[in-house]
């Protein structure tokens, strides 16, 4: 108690007191040297690795062909030959109305011997027609004119078939025989018309002469139609299976009796199932839908991406299926088709698209399921990755990266970037694997 008494002793004590807090706070306390310090490098090393870009989205199951089929006239239905489910293939009758059995009998007699025989006889007929419309044409314009009509015919056929590599002189070769047979035809048709009304007392007008050719124009119509429609008969039923041209009256009467009979029956367009029935046997139907088919064996998925995926999305990229009703089974499928034009569902753009499915798989596809996608836009095995804080863009599409060297020093080193997403990127040239680049600083407190 007697040293603090003394007050050069407080003294003393005091100066000690206030020397050890100093200290202490001066030790506690970062140096301005520390305060400046430069920020620690963040540093990654190149490695090799897989990077695989994807999109991800959602569909259900369709089928590639759907097809709803009505009668095209109205009347009773008389034959029903499938129900609900059923399986069908292409061509087999599925349906007739009562006016069926009629226009069908129509349709077989065309193919029989009589009619044959009145096919044959309107090609005759058809040739004699022919003959007495040339002849009359023949009698007005005169057999020089008609002579040089075809010469005609003929060097005008020839002149527009000469190509850019025809010489001068070929060209005008071929246009003068067109002069020459024309002047020829006008030549000798004046000729005829005078000769005929001063011998004949036969006066041919110009009127007259357009008419001769019409006439004989029509003939030369009418006899190909009848040719062609004996060439079908010929054939047999097979021959008009689909829709023909109509030429004329003959072709007409066949079209025609091909339309009766599809027009009251239902056919299968291709292989498939009945997947909705809405008629009975006996029903009054018009011409609207009476049922659905639909293909089995061929399926494809219509699926939906979000609109920032749209360039992951090609046709010909690989697409892996994950089913609801197999969730741990997954399919693989390629792409078809990406629809050109952005579609709203549930208020949100999308990108719609179609894949297809394989032929065969470990479980049943049905129609209708749902179905979670990932597309395959991109990927790279065994390729070298960095970080994508690492790049610095130099210019549109042209990066770099600094290495890193034993000493910490900076280099910047051109790269050829390939697949990128959003943690990591695909180095093509510019580094090895080893390489220490840097991704970035941060700084200390």
């Amino acid at each position: 108690m007697k040293f603090f008494k003394k007050r050069s002793n407080l003294f003393i004590t005091g100066i000690v007191l206030a020397v050890i807090i100093g200290g202490a706070f001066y030790f506690t306390q970062p140096s301005a040297a520390a305060e400046t310090a430069a920020p620690a490098l963040q540093t990654a090393k190149v490695r090799t690795g897989d990077l695989v870009i994807t999109a991800n989205g959602a569909g259900t199951v369709v089928p590639a062909a759907q097809v709803d089929l009505g009668f095209r006239s109205a009347g009773v239905v008389a034959e029903l030959n499938v129900k609900n489910g059923d399986p069908v293939v292409a061509g087999q009758v599925l349906a007739r109305l009562e006016d069926n059995l009629q226009a069908e009998a129509d349709f077989q007699a065309l193919f029989s011997a009589q009619g044959l025989a009145q096919a044959e006889l309107a090609v005759a007929n058809a040739e004699s027609t022919l003959e007495d419309a040339t002849n009359s044409l023949i009698y007005r314009v005169g057999s020089v004119t008609w002579y040089w009509e075809g010469q005609l015919i003929q060097a005008e056929a020839a002149l527009s078939s000469l190509d850019a590599k025809a010489s001068v002189e070929q060209r005008t070769a071929a246009q003068a025989a067109v002069d020459q047979a024309r002047s020829k035809q006008d030549y000798f048709l004046k000729l005829n018309i005078l000769t005929l009304a001063e011998d004949y007392d036969f006066f041919v007008t110009e009127a007259e002469i357009a008419l001769a050719r019409a006439e004989f124009e029509s003939a030369k119509v009418a006899l190909l139609d009848a040719q062609t429609a004996l060439e079908i008969v010929q054939a047999g039923p097979k021959a008009l299976t689909a829709p023909i041209t109509a030429l004329g009256v003959e072709t007409a009467r066949l079209e025609q009796a091909r339309l009766a009979v599809e027009n009251s029956r239902l056919i299968a367009p291709f292989d498939g199932s009945v997947i909705a029935l809405n008629v009975v046997m006996g029903q009054t139907v018009g011409t609207s839908p009476v049922m659905t088919i639909v293909t089995t064996d061929h399926l494809l998925v219509r699926f939906y991406l979000d609109e920032t995926d749209i360039e992951k999305a090609a046709t010909g990229m690989q697409v892996t299926f994950t089913f609801d009703a197999h969730p741990d089974t997954t399919v693989a499928g390629e792409i078809n088709l990406v629809e050109p034009v952005l579609q709203i569902v549930d208020g949100t753009p999308v990108v719609v698209v179609w894949a297809s499915l394989p032929d065969e798989a470990s479980f049943s596809i049905l129609s209708g399921m749902t179905v979670d996608v990932e597309v395959i836009a991109g990927e790279s095995l065994k390729t070298l990755l960095v970080p994508v804080q690492a790049l610095r863009e130099l210019s549109p599409g042209s990066y770099a990266v600094f290495l890193v060297d034993a000493n910490g020093q900076l280099t910047m080193t051109p790269v050829t970037v390939g697949l990128r997403d959003f943690a990591v990127a695909e180095i093509l040239s510019g580094v090895k694997v080893g390489d220490v680049v840097s991704t970035g600083t941060v700084e200390t407190k």
